[in-house]
């Protein structure tokens, strides 16, 4: 075999290899490229988004400093039975404040009434009713009518003569709706007599609505 015949072999075998090389080098790029365009178009999960809206809640949100079950509340607030959940609301306060047996509110129950429990009957009330009733909403008004209880039964509906003004109306008269006036309820009477539950506007409404925590 001669020097031309060895050569040319010789470069064949060159340019073979480093074709071979380039093919293997130019896969690689095509592979890494494909990875990376198909890790790039992987989309980041976003973070959980949180209702914040009027009328959503969850079992979070029902907190009790003693255990009170706040679901029955929820579940009646949620289907619009202001009534039932007005009854519901006080039954509910009465056991979380140990009154059940007496079946009314002294002064101190109310000054002292857990603060996470009040929060949460609140917060439902204002949730479930686009933010037309509930605790809160009563305070704002009685503060925008510079604490003038006259005003404020006029302002929420609770009546205009004086009887009424410091009384309340009786209980079937009050509007168990959602078209009733902005801070109509709930209610929260204080005790019963014949078909009237009564709840005295001065004092003890005074003690709930000058609560810092509403």
């Amino acid at each position: 075999m001669d020097w031309i015949t060895i050569t040319t072999i010789v470069s064949a075998g060159a340019t073979a290899t480093t074709a071979w090389v380039a093919w293997e080098h130019l896969k690689h790029e095509k592979t890494s490229s494909q990875t990376t365009r198909h890790i790039t178009a992987t989309p980041t999960p976003a973070p959980p988004v949180f209702p914040t809206t009027y009328g959503v809640t969850s079992n979070a949100s029902l907190e009790s400093e003693v255990g009170a079950d706040y679901r029955p509340l929820q579940d009646l607030l949620a289907a619009q039975r202001f009534k039932e959940a007005d009854e519901e609301t006080w039954r509910v306060m009465l056991w979380v404040a140990d009154r059940e047996k007496w079946g009314y509110f002294r002064k101190e129950d109310i000054e002292q009434f857990p603060c996470r429990d009040l929060q949460t009957i609140d917060r439902l009330w204002v949730q479930h009713s686009n933010g037309r009733f509930g605790f809160s909403v009563q305070k704002r008004i009685y503060n925008e009518v510079g604490k003038d209880f006259e005003k404020l039964a006029d302002r929420v509906g609770w009546g205009k003569g004086m009887w009424e003004r410091i009384w309340g109306l009786g209980y079937e008269d009050y509007k168990f709706e959602l078209r009733a006036p902005e801070g109509h309820l709930p209610v929260l009477n204080y005790w019963t007599y014949g078909r009237y539950r009564y709840f005295p506007v001065f004092g003890l409404r005074r003690s709930l609505l000058s609560r810092r925590d509403l």
